[in-house]
Formats: C-alpha cells, structure tokens, sequence
C-alpha cells in the first residue's frame, strides 16, 4: 500500500472554532481567548509539571470528535497562538481505534519564552491504546476519530486577577497524521524541468557556535525562514546570531532535553507577528515543489549513515540519526538545493542534495516530516490554500467536513 498522509486545518479566522465546546473562553478578534472573569484556581495545571504559577485562571475549548479521511498510525499536533508573559497554555488529544479511546494525551505546557512557565512535554503517558513521542502521538492500532482540548492559562497575582493585561488567544490548530514511516517508497519525480530557487533566505551554520551549536539544527533552520520572512538581508554576523540564540531559547524542550520538538518549534516560529506555522507530513518531495514556487522555504526531517549504506553525498558530516535542514529550491533536474545548518560555516550552507537520496532519507526518518511556516494572509495569498493539494487528499475538518 502506498504510503498515506492527511492533514487537518482549523483557523479561527476562518470559524474553525465555532462549534468547539468552551468553557472560561469566548471567540473574539479572529482568536480563542480566554476570559480574564473566570475564577482562580490554585494548584498545579495538570500537566506534570513544576515550575507553574501557584494560581491562575484557566478556560477550556474541546474539539467535536473530528474523522481523518483514513485510519492513522501516527499524528503530530501544531498550534498557533498569541501568549503573553504571564499565560501558557496546554494541548492534549486524544484517539479512537476499534471504537476504544485513549487517555488524553498531553503535549505539555507551552509558551513562547520562560518567564512564566518552562516548557516541556510529558513522558509516561502510554496506555493500551497510544503512546506519546515527545512531540508525536502514535495509537497501538489505526485510529478513525481524534479530539482536541485546549486550556488557556493566566497567572494571577495577590490581588486575584491576571498579571498580564492581554489574555493568551488560540489562532489555529492543525493535526498531520499518517500511516507509519515507509521503509521503500518509489522516487517522485519533478513537477516541472524548470530550476526553481528562493533567493534571499539568510545563510546559518549551527556549527559556528560553540556553546550548543551542535545540536541546535531545528533552531537554526527556524532562525533562516523567519528571518527570510521578516526581509532581514542583512550580511550582519551579530544580527544573524541574534536570531539564532532566540530560537534557541524559544523552542528549548526543558524534558526532552533538547531542541528538536517538532511541535515546538513551529509554535515558536507562528508566536512572531504575523506569521502561521505548522508541521505537515509529505509524501514525496514534488509534494513541496508548489511551496517553493509559491516563495515558501521548508524545514525537512532527516537521517542518514554513509558508513551503513544510507548517504547524502554532499552533506557536510557523515552522518546524523537526526537532523532538520532547510530546502530553498530545486534544479532544472530536480535535486534539492539547501541551506545546510550542518555546515561547518556560513559561507558554506549553500549545497545541492540528490534528489532520490534525500527523499529516500527524508520518508524513512520522518515520514515526511516538514516544518511550513509563511505570514498569514487572505483570498488568493493565503498560502494555507496549497495544503489541499499537496498533502494530496481532502483535509478532514470539524465533524469530517472537508475545507
């Protein structure tokens, strides 16, 4: 069977939200916020975690059970939202396979930086029916139904109301759910013979850092898009570590113990103004070739092992069990052409991968994995519109209806 993946896509611009089941939250301004009136509660959020306020105020929106269009193995959640110092908030989902739910899963609690609260996810939440990686969610059986709860929080000081004027606001939410990662999958072939390359997206080794840059691929990668998308040429060395170190600090996992959440990390990327950002799952890379002819860098998954018979060619080390890297283009013959973090320097990003060697080990570690991330917008600009046609199937929205 072919290797399958879906998407699904909720924007409270678009009304996604409107027959989601809310309490301690209203839908005002384009955003699910959360209403600053509800009562204090004392206690601990119920995610695990320490570190969290001693009181806060907290509102919840849950989903309607939602249907993929086809039984999955594996689902990463994103979400975009406006989360000022003072507020977090908290995902959990939850999946139906054989008509058996699983427990609610929690993604942990999130926020742009830690002033507030240091964000984690949750180990030791596998039961019978699913169990959580970090950043993705996997049911022990193909599951037909998943659903989704939101919590809203806001700590509040000695007098009982919200530190923070602003309330944290929900924009979007997405789910990319898949079968799981093929082991052989047929090459795709390009789209078009023509070279297609984004020009102008900054250059950033994570290897020139000597206090982590060896692991700071995703940040990195994140660092080159959102700086593409704020026009941010600039050859300046201290402006572009600038960049980096923020990412760094804003996608740090504080349980994982790193920075590669996947969930994470386009949730940082979509908290900068303006912007969405979501994980999908491809199921090739011509899939991505009307994101790039549409302006959108991405942020691709991978693996590989020269030694084991699983090269990249032209990837600077020999090796990685895992690893994100950013595709900018394609050739007239359609290999990828990158900006590699990976690289020992800036001056050297720029590399060009085979095409075939790079799908093969993009699919096998990820399935396809990929960060989107492009400013929101209306109407024939809003970029949103090409997940429709290149995940490749209908988008399964509330209550299975399509978008």
């Amino acid at each position: 069977m072919a290797y399958r993946t879906g998407f699904s896509l909720h924007r409270a611009a678009d009304g996604a939200f409107d027959s989601w089941y809310l309490s301690g939250c209203s839908r005002r301004n384009g955003r699910l916020t959360l209403d600053p009136s509800a009562p204090p509660v004392s206690g601990e959020s119920g995610s695990g975690g320490d570190g969290l306020p001693a009181a806060f105020v907290v509102g919840e929106a849950t989903s309607p059970v939602l249907a993929p269009d086809f039984p999955f193995r594996s689902c990463v959640p994103s979400w975009n939202a406006d989360v000022p110092d003072g507020s977090w908030l908290e995902l959990s989902l939850r999946t139906r396979s054989g008509g058996r739910w699983s427990g609610w899963k929690s993604l942990g609690p999130w926020a742009p930086n830690d002033s507030t609260v240091r964000r984690h996810s949750i180990a030791g939440q596998d039961d019978d029916e699913a169990r959580v990686a970090t950043d993705t969610v996997e049911p022990t059986s193909p599951a037909d139904a998943f659903q989704t709860r939101f919590r809203l929080y806001a700590a509040v000081g000695a007098d009982g109301r919200p530190v923070s004027a602003a309330m944290p606001g929900l924009r979007s939410f997405s789910l990319a759910y898949s079968d799981p990662k093929p082991v052989d999958v047929e090459p795709s072939a390009a789209v078009s013979g023509d070279a297609v390359v984004i020009e102008g997206v900054p250059r950033s080794s994570q290897m020139v850092y000597p206090d982590g840059g060896k692991v700071w691929c995703s940040p990195t990668s994140v660092s080159m898009v959102l700086g593409y998308w704020a026009g941010d040429r600039s050859p300046d060395g201290a402006a572009r570590e600038a960049r980096v170190r923020a990412a760094v600090a804003g996608v740090y996992d504080h349980v994982y113990g790193g920075h590669g959440n996947w969930s994470f990390n386009v949730a940082y990327a979509g908290s900068a103004p303006g912007m969405e950002a979501y994980v999908a799952r491809f199921e090739g890379l011509d899939r991505l070739e009307p994101w790039l002819s549409a302006g959108v860098p991405l942020v691709l998954s991978v693996a590989w092992d020269t030694g084991a018979g699983r090269p990249i060619t032209a990837a600077p080390v020999p090796r990685s069990s895992g690893h994100l890297t950013t595709l900018v283009g394609f050739t007239a013959r359609g290999d990828a052409v990158m900006h590699e973090p990976a690289s020992p320097s800036n001056d050297s990003v720029r590399r060009v991968y085979d095409r075939r060697e790079l799908e093969s080990r993009w699919l096998a570690a990820s399935g396809g994995a990929a960060y989107v991330i492009f400013p929101s917008a209306a109407g024939p600009d809003d970029r949103s519109r090409l997940f429709a046609s290149t995940i490749g199937r209908r988008l399964a929205g509330i209550d299975g209806m399509a978008l």
